[in-house]
């Protein structure tokens, strides 16, 4: 059997990079491949999604995983950028550079790219990208292609793919069911759920005008709010903080962190809107069909809502309680709402991209 090495945010809770995790390991199996990960408890990913995993953090971890594979991939998540840590692309880099010392293929792909301040690490992430052992560059919006473009990549490598989490497929809805009922406890059957899924940014604090919000939501709709933290512990933390200056903190639960991404999926298909910050909880909504309103911090997000004809409602700098409180109740009486031709597409667009990856393992 051959293997596939990926090497991306993993290991880290983060249940959106996690997602890829559980994706392609279940898409390479039916396939015959087998996966191997890269990650910062690789004990963790072997038990939760029975792969082979090797510690990111060793040099000798991550020769001997590269060694073992046959094809490493690159992503998800936007690994070639240098504004959130000015150091991790020069290990993701680096991961790639020592997988070319082996003689490996290589492939990036189902991530974003960009932005990139600092010249030094435009040219060598060009330099590198551009060897001939990089097979193909598949990034999921067209600002990571245009930035592709710009910074001398060569063009026949690079292709559109879509984020891997569309492809996750959630589990029966009787499972999602009973997620939910075990964890908002009191639930009336028709009564609206209403998902939110926000993180910390920068310094800048937002809890008083989330607190704000979820309280209006529930007075409005007499809705139970269901916080889902994508990173944890840290988007756990700030949700239990708005959920404790909520005046309604009774109507609110925080999904806890026993679950797999998939779970995650179908329970916030079980909403009637979803609430998000979060790249990957806006991306989740819309695989499920959930209205969908999404909080601008970063570009990502807008090229994100843009592929699905949406537009942030306003952005983390600026919330304005009033607007999002419109945009749900558009939304929510707007029968219209309907994602699915474009998560259709977008599913489509990423098995094509791993028959290519695999093609190219092939070769």
């Amino acid at each position: 059997m051959k293997n596939v090495l990926i090497s991306g945010y993993y290991g880290f809770n983060n249940t959106g990079d996690e997602a890829m995790i559980e994706t392609m390991s279940s898409l390479l199996a039916k396939k015959n491949y087998g996966l191997i990960v890269l990650s910062s408890n690789p004990e963790r990913t072997k038990e939760l999604y029975n792969v082979q995993a090797y510690d990111r953090y060793k040099i000798s971890e991550v020769k001997k995983a590269i060694k073992n594979s046959d094809m490493i991939v690159s992503g998800g998540g936007t690994l070639f950028q240098d504004i959130t840590s000015r150091k991790s692309i020069l290990y993701y880099l680096g991961i790639i550079k020592l997988a070319q010392m082996q003689h490996k293929k290589i492939c990036i792909a189902y991530q974003g790219m960009g932005p990139l301040a600092s010249s030094f690490n435009r040219i060598i992430t060009k330099n590198i990208l551009n060897k001939k052992s990089v097979k193909l560059i598949a990034l999921r919006d067209d600002q990571a292609i245009d930035f592709a473009k710009e910074i001398g990549i060569d063009k026949g490598k690079i292709i559109f793919s879509s984020d891997m989490i569309f492809m996750l497929e959630p589990p029966p809805k009787e499972r999602c069911n009973k997620i939910l009922r075990d964890n908002v406890h009191g639930y009336k059957e028709g009564q609206k759920l209403i998902g939110i899924s926000i993180r910390e940014w920068k310094d800048k604090d937002r809890t008083d005008l989330f607190a704000e919000l979820a309280d209006k939501l529930v007075e409005a709709y007499d809705a139970r709010i269901v916080f889902f933290p994508f990173h944890k512990p840290k988007d756990a933390e700030i949700s239990k903080i708005v959920m404790h200056k909520m005046k309604h903190e009774e109507a609110a639960v925080l999904m806890p962190n026993r679950y797999l991404p998939s779970e995650i999926l179908g329970t916030m298909g079980l909403m009637d809107i979803n609430i998000g910050v979060r790249l990957h909880s806006l991306v989740f909504s819309a695989v499920m069909n959930v209205p969908t309103v999404g909080i601008s911090y970063d570009p990502k997000i807008d090229g994100f809502l843009d592929t699905i004809d949406m537009k942030s409602i306003c952005t983390y700098d600026n919330i304005d309680i009033d607007k999002i409180l419109k945009e749900v109740r558009r939304l929510l009486e707007d029968d219209k709402v309907d994602y699915s031709e474009k998560i259709d597409y977008f599913k489509r667009i990423g098995i094509e991209t791993l028959d290519r990856i695999l093609n190219e393992l092939e070769k």
